[in-house]
This record gives structure tokens, C-alpha cells and sequence, in this order.
């Protein structure tokens, strides 16, 4: 029987499941953009995709560095 995400949600909310559900871990990166300090917000660990997002925000941006990562649940 297949289940829906609805249903699998429910029974791992109700904790009488076997299935695991994974518990989703957003990552708030400092990233500095041309001397300024700013924070992205995301589900991705890589560092490299950080620095695309900020590329793709600040397009005309010479300098950009990710700092540091934060981890929040």
C-alpha cells in the first residue's frame, strides 16, 4: 500500500510509526558582500551553493565570502 505524505506525517506525529521521518536542518550563513555583512538563510550545506545564491542576489557584487555557518532546527 502506498501512502501519502499526509498520511506518513500523521503516524510520525503520533510517534506509532517505524517510519523515520527526517528532521528538516536550516543552515543562516554570514556571508560578506563587498564589505558589507549579510545573512542567507538555507536547507543546503555547501558553501559553494551559499555563494551562488549571493551571487545570483547581488549580481553586480566584486567581492563575496562566505564567514561563517549556523545551525538551526
Amino acid at each position: 500500500m502506498i501512502k501519502t505524505i499526509k498520511e506518513l506525517l500523521i503516524e510520525w506525529w503520533a510517534g506509532n510509526s517505524t517510519t523515520k521521518m527526517p528532521i528538516p536542518t536550516i543552515y543562516t550563513y554570514e556571508v560578506e558582500v563587498d564589505g558589507r555583512q549579510i545573512q542567507i538563510v538555507s536547507m543546503s550545506r555547501s558553501r559553494i551553493c551559499i555563494h551562488y545564491k549571493a551571487r545570483k542576489k547581488y549580481p553586480k557584487a566584486k567581492y563575496i565570502r562566505v564567514v561563517s555557518r549556523k545551525r538551526q532546527y
